[in-house]
């Protein structure tokens, strides 16, 4: 392969910039370097070098402010973005403005010189880009939203693949599976999706298929009245996607593999889970074909316990909206958000958000001080310190009404009896498991149900099946 392309990195860090420098010349590219966003205007406008690696933020300047000029008078200019302080809005102008590829930093190594050698390689050849692609096709028109989603705030290490997919997903119109913890707010991470990838506001129907029995599925998707019409020509977000009746599985994705089933198309189907839907594939529990059909983009999304560092902007950004909800301004003290960066949120964001509101609601002042964090931390630890003093009896009782209290005067869809021996069967069959290392015949001696039963039950519930899986 000819090398003859020219690179040009732009980075006021003098370590970063020497590092790419060296790495790209050892490939055999030639590379110029520039320190400032002054520097980098006036040496891509003299028509020098052929792909760009450009950092966001210089001290004189933001890259992505001009990058719509230069993307007009130098439109055969790659563009490589990193960035060490990304949001999700440096991530989705990064894609509108169509660039080759998008770097947090830190990054790997191999996969920028590899990204690096297909940009050369698109240079060699005269710059003929592939017109199916469809990342490539439609970047230009995402919308930049004028607010980023509560659960898509942050600058963590471990959003910055989050940011990255979605921005590239959004481009698109395959299917999205949403993997993430329950807690995460999956709903309006998928409503965020939608709304980028589109410059025309779209309705967005959303159902949960835990809030609907398995017998309704078919009905639900398929009857007189049913979502796909609705979501006609809008967006579709179907959570819980693993509780998906095997007929209305079936029925979906004869609707999704030939589209003369029905005329209603949504726009973009989105669905999200709080499982690895390949285990329940693996078990027979899930379509494979399914499955690969609706995780064309599959986005994770981590929890709040590892990236505690966003829990600061997260829990202000929290506060400024019940302020606004309330019309009572209140803020957090620093040493407030510090006890709540100490807590490891079991239940996820949803949990920091019912908490700072409980805090916001029965605080005096208009500070929130860290000794009412601290009371309401506790408060949880003491939770689950009394949880383990209980009766399993007494605890059940403790949680259902707990449940019902949290659902104020609405009632409980239909279904919950099913729904809670199905959410009891697991955790005790997996405790009683590890506790027996893995031994199914010590194990269902102590459940007190037939071997082939507890079997059949580890395969329905995506359990371990040897005692690897247990040790």
């Amino acid at each position: 392969m000819s090398k003859t392309a020219q690179f040009v990195v732009a980075d006021d860090d003098r370590s970063v910039r020497t590092f790419l420098v060296h790495a790209l010349t050892r490939q055999g590219y030639k590379v110029s370097a520039v320190t400032t966003l002054a520097g980098l205007w006036d040496y891509t406008m003299s028509g020098r070098g052929n792909i760009l690696i450009t950092d966001v933020g210089f001290p004189d300047g933001d890259v992505l402010d001009v990058l719509p000029r230069i993307r007009e008078k130098r439109p055969d200019l790659q563009i490589i973005v990193m960035s060490a302080r990304t949001n999700l809005l440096t991530a989705i102008k990064a894609q509108k403005y169509e660039v080759v590829d998008y770097f947090p930093k830190p990054f790997e190594l191999g996969k920028l010189i590899e990204v690096c050698n297909r940009s050369a390689r698109l240079h060699a050849s005269n710059g003929v880009v592939e017109a199916t692609n469809p990342t490539i096709m439609r970047s230009a028109q995402l919308s930049v939203p004028k607010a980023i989603a509560i659960p898509l705030v942050g600058q963590s290490a471990a959003m910055q693949n989050t940011f990255r997919l979605l921005t590239r997903y959004s481009a698109t119109k395959v299917p999205v599976l949403i993997h993430a913890e329950a807690g995460a707010e999956k709903e309006e991470i998928a409503r965020t999706l939608c709304q980028i990838g589109t410059q025309k506001p779209l309705e967005f129907i959303s159902v949960n298929l835990s809030h609907t029995p398995p017998d309704d599925h078919v009905n639900l998707f398929f009857g007189q009245e049913n979502i796909i019409k609705s979501a006609a020509n809008g967006s579709l977000f179907i959570n819980n996607i693993e509780l998906l009746s095997n007929d209305a599985q079936r029925a979906l994705m004869r609707y999704l593999d030939r589209p003369d089933t029905s005329p209603y198309r949504p726009d973009r189907i989105v669905v999200g889970t709080c499982v690895d839907l390949r285990n329940y594939v693996s078990q027979g529990l899930f379509r494979d074909d399914l499955y690969f059909a609706l995780s064309s983009a599959y986005l994770t999304v981590p929890p709040l316990r590892e990236r505690l560092e966003d829990v600061r902007p997260l829990a202000n950004l929290i506060c400024k909206e019940l302020s606004s909800e309330f019309g009572i301004t209140k803020i957090l003290q620093s040493d407030a958000v510090n006890c709540l960066q100490s807590w490891n949120w079991p239940g996820n964001l949803r949990e920091l958000m019912f908490l700072i509101r409980r805090l916001f609601v029965n605080a005096d002042s208009n500070e929130i001080t860290a000794t009412e964090v601290l009371a309401e931390i506790n408060a949880l630890k003491n939770d689950l310190s009394e949880d383990k003093k209980m009766s399993l009896g007494d605890s059940a009782h403790y949680h259902i009404d707990k449940y019902f209290n949290s659902l104020g005067d609405d009632l409980p869809s239909s279904g919950l009896f099913e729904r809670i021996i199905r959410e009891v069967e697991k955790p005790l069959i997996q405790a009683t498991m590890k506790r027996t290392s893995g031994n199914q015949i010590k194990a269902s001696e102590i459940l007190g149900i037939n071997r082939n039963t507890l079997r059949k039950k580890i395969k329905q519930l995506n359990l371990p099946l040897s005692r690897d899986g247990y040790k």
